[in-house]
């Protein structure tokens, strides 16, 4: 058997009561529905209008490949690939492709510091903006931050193709044609321009812009994307964005274009230095080559033929094998020496190479010191002259070679994709905006809504809080109708509605709160509160349970309970101006009596206080099952207080967002001060917004004041 701890409970309360929070806040939202209406068509009207005032953006990109490997070079150009190739990360290719090296260049080729912008409203709004490409522009740098115009023609056959220069002063210094190039004088300076291409509607404006070649190659850094496809692939794409989609692959492609160029270059400039080494050292060994030949002819014509035995033919091949590799090792310790220190891995690692052949060589002279002499005098001859012999020849290849990456047709990169023109925008995104301005235009509204009613209704809100503050019982919480009721009480009007409901629960705890009680007063701490509504509704329900009631208006001040036409009531009574069958009114319809407040409204805390209100009071406990006095509010005037001494039970009405918890303390002091023990708090117009998730309000529409004259305030 599952065993229920108060910690299970405790959770349980705590997820009931966040439940009906959220349905709160729900219904706060619902119930002022107009305004979040307003805010969501607003957030939509301004999405829209950013949406298409935005000017789009086309995105392009290219694709190239870096050879990673450094077998590129090797391929094109045979042995010396090795020397001229090294390998290159793609980490380090994206970093040259956004260096200055490259985009300077490409800064200039595209033109891309000037630039002329439409500056009309409608036109940008309605995408109908037209285009101005500018190939040169000089503006007077000390005029450079001021606004230079320019202007198509007028006429609508001539709008593309000729156009005005307006000055900062707004006069025109210039007009000419695309095409064309002009210089003028302008302040002590010069003012030049090019115009290559036009697309306008006549006397459109355009604001024309220089920047500083650095300042655009920082822009064109920033607009500029480089990142390789996947993990050590080599390939790189480059994106970039632009107004125009065929200025976005133009300039994508002369990136493209300058880097695998530069490229090409520094591999050739590699190749210049180390063709110009090989040069200088041809001439050398071509000599040594020539001496070498040139003494085994004379050894050979001295001492005659002789003879190689198998064993010496061997070790001459051995011979030549090894001072090849020695050379060639050296030739690369002295390009590498070029471009490295001596502590770096690849010198030293050739190092390591040319000792272990040195050693080799060494080993296989003590291997000859056992042939005949002349053998091995003839076989060192011979080893020299062909060592020599491949040396030059090799040399001759490699001079070859070099001149061949020289002329600029090898590098370790090239372009698999050229930027192309893009059909559709990347930017704006209209939905994303529409949607996003809508959701922000809701929730702006709805922090509207909240804000408006934390600054405004401020007051009591919950009846956990007025019972824990006051400890005085809550009996019932009474919603706020959304229309106003022309009947006199809401159980003409069906009294099947919430408010109803509400009263009813009201009802039902008064009962078993007052006993044999027969008079209940009913205030309120501050005026509007809805006192006379909760008293003339509680009047015609007590009547409908069958009890006789009497409901007895003194209210002085601000009578709401008075017949209409009625002018004599309880203050006429009390100064015995009428009598009492003629003060007393009888609601055949609603099944209780009713005495208003009268004509008469000076002293009226003396007219309670008198011993002919005593006496009335008195009179009808015997005639009446319930009398409820519908009192002024108890913190403006003195007539509750004097009025709860005849009182068997008090009732105050608390407005829901309007009261203060201040206030309904007080007003309880003041009971306590005049020895009131039975007493509940009833908290009325709960606005509908916090009960919206029932269906259900009550509009109330009357007020409530004072008078210096005779007569009664109309509500």
């Amino acid at each position: 058997m599952q065993t229920i701890t108060n910690q299970d409970v405790a959770n349980s309360t705590q997820k009931a009561e966040d439940e009906i929070d959220l349905l709160e806040l729900a219904g706060i939202l619902i119930a002022k529905w107009p305004v979040l209406l307003l805010f969501i068509l607003l957030g939509g009207g301004i999405g829209f209008f950013v949406a298409n005032f935005l000017r789009p953006s086309y995105s392009s990109d290219a694709l190239l490949q870096v050879d990673q490997n450094g077998k590129t070079a090797g391929l094109a150009m045979g042995e010396m690939g090795a020397l001229l190739d090294v390998a290159s990360p793609s980490e380090a290719e994206i970093e040259l492709i956004k260096s200055r090296r490259v985009l300077d260049e490409v800064v200039e080729l595209e033109h891309l510091a000037y630039s002329a912008k439409p500056v009309a409203f409608l036109p940008r709004l309605l995408h109908t903006e037209g285009r101005v490409d500018v190939e040169f522009l000089h503006i007077p740098e000390i005029a450079r931050t001021e606004k230079w115009m320019l202007m198509a023609s007028a006429d609508s056959a001539l709008s593309n193709s000729e156009f005005s220069i307006i000055d900062p002063m707004e006069k025109v210094i210039l007009q000419g044609k695309v095409g064309d190039t002009y210089r003028i004088p302008v302040m002590g300076d010069t003012f030049a321009i090019r115009i290559s291409q036009m697309n306008a509607l006549p006397e459109e404006k355009f604001e024309l812009t220089e920047l500083d070649p650095r300042t655009a190659l920082d822009i064109l850094k920033k607009q500029l994307v480089v990142s390789e496809m996947g993990k050590k692939t080599g390939i790189i794409q480059m994106q970039i964005a632009h107004r125009y989609p065929d200025r976005a692959a133009s300039i994508l492609n002369s990136i493209a274009d300058t880097y695998v160029r530069q490229n090409v270059e520094a591999r050739s400039e590699e190749a210049t230095k180390t063709l110009a080494f090989l040069e200088k050292q041809l001439p050398g060994v071509k000599a040594k080559l020539d001496s070498s030949e040139q003494v085994l002819s004379t050894y050979r014509k001295d001492e005659g033929s002789v003879d190689l035995n198998g064993e010496a033919r061997n070790a001459l091949e051995k011979r030549m094998e090894l001072e090849k590799q020695l050379l060639e090792l050296q030739q690369k310790h002295q390009e590498v020496s070029r471009l490295f220190k001596e502590d770096h891995p690849s010198v030293i690692s050739l190092k390591k190479q040319q000792a272990q052949i040195r050693r080799e060589m060494a080993k296989l002279s003590d291997e000859t010191k056992d042939l005949p002499e002349k053998q091995q005098e003839i076989l060192r001859l011979q080893g020299d002259v062909e060592v020599n012999n491949s040396i030059y020849t090799n040399m001759l290849n490699n001079i070859q070679q070099l001149r061949v990456v020289q002329a600029g047709e090898v590098g370790n990169a090239r372009i698999v994709d050229r930027a192309r023109m893009e059909i559709r925008p990347v930017k704006p995104q209209k939905s994303v905006i529409l949607l996003g301005s809508i959701v922000g235009g809701f929730i702006l509204g709805a922090v509207f809504v909240f804000l408006y009613r934390m600054i405004f209704n401020r007051g009591i809100r919950t009846s956990r809080e007025l019972e824990q503050a006051t400890g005085v019982s809550v009996y019932a919480k009474i919603p706020e109708l959304k229309e106003r009721k022309k009947s006199f009480t809401l159980i003409e009007e069906g009294g099947e509605d919430i408010a109803s409901e509400a009263l009813r629960t009201l009802r039902t705890s008064l009962e078993f709160s007052m006993g044999v009680g027969k008079v209940l007063l009913i205030t309120g701490c501050v005026p509007n509160c809805g006192k006379s509504f909760i008293s003339k509704n509680l009047a015609a329900l007590y009547a409908a349970s069958g009890k006789k009631v009497l409901l007895l208006d003194t209210d002085f001040r601000a009578s709401e309970l008075s017949p209409r036409g009625r002018k004599h009531g309880l203050s006429d009574y009390l100064l015995n101006k009428i009598s009492l069958d003629e003060a007393i009114d009888h609601l055949e319809k609603l099944g209780f009596d009713l005495i208003g407040a009268g004509s008469y409204t000076s002293s009226p805390t003396e007219m309670l206080a008198s011993s002919a209100f005593g006496d009335l009071i008195s009179q009808m406990r015997n005639r009446y099952d319930l009398i409820i006095l519908d009192s002024a509010p108890i913190l403006s005037v003195a007539d509750a207080l004097t009025t709860s001494r005849y009182a068997d039970f008090v009732l105050v009405a608390v407005r829901y967002a309007k009261d203060s918890l201040e206030g309904v303390e007080e007003a309880l002091s003041l009971l306590d001060k005049a020895e009131v023990k039975n007493r509940a708090l009833v908290i009325n117009r709960i606005l509908s917004d916090e009960i919206s998730h029932y269906g259900y309000g009550y509009g109330y529409g009357y007020g409530y004041g004072y008078k210096k004259k005779y007569g009664h305030k109309k509500s």
